[in-house]
């Protein structure tokens, strides 16, 4: 479980980055690109708060499964 959390994490940073460099090395203006890596990082950071709540609730409820038992 502990590996799988350090690949999640790894690998949403490793999309984070790669979209990082692919807008850096588009033809746009410095406040254009700055907005739009602002904007991208802003949605993916949304995305993995969501993403957090959701496997934290499925702790949770992993945990009263396993406390009724």
């Amino acid at each position: 479980m502990k590996n799988t959390g350090i690949v999640i994490v790894s690998l949403v940073g490793g999309l984070i980055i790669g979209s990082a460099l692919t807008m850096l090395f588009t033809p746009q203006s410095g406040p254009e690109l700055r907005r739009k890596i602002k904007d991208t990082l802003d949605s993916e950071i949304d995305r993995v708060k969501n993403k957090l709540s959701e496997v934290e609730e499925q702790i949770e409820e992993a945990r009263c499964r396993c406390s009724e038992d």
